[in-house]
């Protein structure tokens, strides 16, 4: 997952951050909105714990929660700070500011004060944007954005040269569909636009496609309990108040998969139930639905509820029932021993140059755990994927728009799916030596995909910078739909 975040979802305070680079453009004045910001910004950019903390004892509200200061400091890692770009809007009061972030996203992020005397921060929110009319690069067509990305690959050496596959298709129509670096470098084999990469949290899509199913069917209720449907789960009151909705959409509170008890334990789990038999003893995390939380475990459970509620394994349900639809040959839970286009070895830095992860996944498999991730496909399946998915192939259209809306509770997940800007969504998966994208834009018709057998951001930022190349049009149309409602 690309972004880890923490938001208080019925009071509507919530803060995403970006990162670093110059301040440009005309400030005004100071203001208490804009002190109290800066300060903030100055607290999050220099990674202390204490000071991070200070600044929420001193300026958060009471319904801030607690635990505020931790994820900004998660988020200042995953980041590496920030800095604005411009301020847009100003009062005493209120601030909207269009931020920068080193790797080339932008944000925008807002504050309101609840007082200013003393300032009390009573909301602080923020999301990506399109980039600016001023970012470089645009390109003026779609043959010219293909040679514009295989321009800017040619340009990457050394190790930030780009390995994976990319493509880029408008309209349904394939413009790029290309691999660069290699798949196993002991072997000097070369990746391929066929190659099998790992794809990691990617695979949630899959999942929440699988559950949306069996929502259309009236097998599944978005706003049921899952105890409805599973009512010898280990945790009855975890049962009885977390919802399919919030297992989701992150605000379950049902925690981490990523915990000592799997590692010892791993060679007993063989079964999605044998994972929950392990953990499924362990309360909520916070009150479901008030905050947001990424969970693998989350979708863990709702890998196991599609078993119970289908009565047919999880592995063999996406396969019948999302990627046989849509076509996705080559998308499978572990690597495709018989598939011609091989799989690609996922590599890390390490202090002796490029060293190979792939040997040293656990195992065995848990089956079934790709439910949260860690399945392996191509660029071309997800395209497919992206192709089936618009054409309601796998889900009725007003199911597909309140899965990836923008009015769901947390203002870049929806229901299993990331929203990237405005109108763009889709997934992310990213581990050691992968990391892969989606990410389908349905008002211009793009549908961009990345995969990388290189640590994260490899996939990501390439994806940052070709839809900040995309024709002037194409990104005016995201920007102009971009402004909050």
């Amino acid at each position: 997952m690309r972004y880890t975040r923490i938001m208080p979802v019925r009071s509507r305070i919530v803060i995403v951050t970006f990162a670093a680079l110059c301040w440009r453009g005309a400030i005004a004045a100071d203001s208490p909105v804009l002190d109290t910001f800066q300060q903030w910004l100055s607290a999050f950019n220099s990674g202390d714990a204490g000071k991070i903390s200070a600044f929420w004892q001193k300026y958060g509200s009471r319904q801030l929660p607690s635990s505020r200061s931790s994820f900004d400091l998660r988020l200042r890692k995953a980041t590496g700070g920030m800095s604005i770009f411009r301020i847009t809007e100003q009062t005493q009061t209120h601030l909207v500011a269009l931020m920068k972030e080193g790797r080339g996203r932008y944000s925008e992020s807002i504050m309101d004060l609840a007082a200013t005397s003393p300032p009390v921060v009573g909301r602080l929110i923020g999301r990506p944007v399109p980039p600016p009319d001023s970012y470089p690069s645009r390109a003026s067509n779609d043959a010219d954005l293909a040679s514009k990305v295989r321009e800017q690959i040619a340009q990457m050496y050394g190790t930030d040269a780009f390995s994976g596959a990319i493509l880029i298709a408008h309209q349904g129509e394939v413009l790029l569909d290309q691999a660069w670096g290699d798949a196993d470098i002991a072997r000097n084999v070369r990746n391929t636009p066929e190659t099998q990469f790992s794809i990691g949290s990617m695979n949630k899509m899959f999942t929440a496609v699988a559950i949306l199913q069996l929502v259309s069917q009236g097998k599944l209720a978005l706003d049921a309990p899952i105890a409805k449907y599973w009512p010898d789960y280990p945790n009855h009151d975890l049962a009885a108040r977390v919802t399919v909705r919030e297992l989701l959409d992150h605000t379950a509170g049902t925690g981490e998969i990523f915990v000592p008890e799997v590692e010892t334990h791993r060679s007993e789990l063989h079964t999605l139930a044998d994972v929950v038999k392990l953990l499924g003893n362990r309360s909520v995390e916070f009150p479901p639905g008030t905050q947001w939380e990424y969970s693998n475990y989350g979708f863990i459970l709702l890998g196991r509820l599609i078993e119970l509620v289908s009565g047919e394994p999880y592995d063999r349900y996406v396969r019948e029932y999302v990627f046989l639809p849509a076509g996705m040959l080559h998308t499978t839970p572990r690597p495709d021993t018989n598939h011609a286009g091989g799989c690609a070895i996922g590599y890390t830095h390490g202090p002796h140059g490029l060293t190979p992860t792939t040997p040293t996944k656990p195992e065995p498999p848990v089956a079934g755990e790709t439910a949260a991730g860690g399945g392996y496909s191509t660029v071309y399946d997800l395209f497919l994927f992206a192709q089936a998915l618009q054409s309601g192939k796998l889900l009725s259209p007003p199911l597909l728009k309140q899965a990836t809306s923008w009015d769901v509770v947390h203002p870049v997940c929806g229901l299993g799916f990331s929203l990237v800007w405005n109108r763009a969504y889709g997934h992310a998966g990213a581990g050691p030596g992968a990391n892969g994208e989606l990410r389908i834009m349905p008002e211009s018709g793009y549908v961009l995909v990345a995969l990388a057998n290189r640590d994260p951001m490899m996939a990501a930022d390439m994806l940052d910078a070709i839809t900040s190349m995309l024709p002037p049009d194409e990104r005016g149309m995201s920007r102009s739909r971009n402004k909050r409602r």
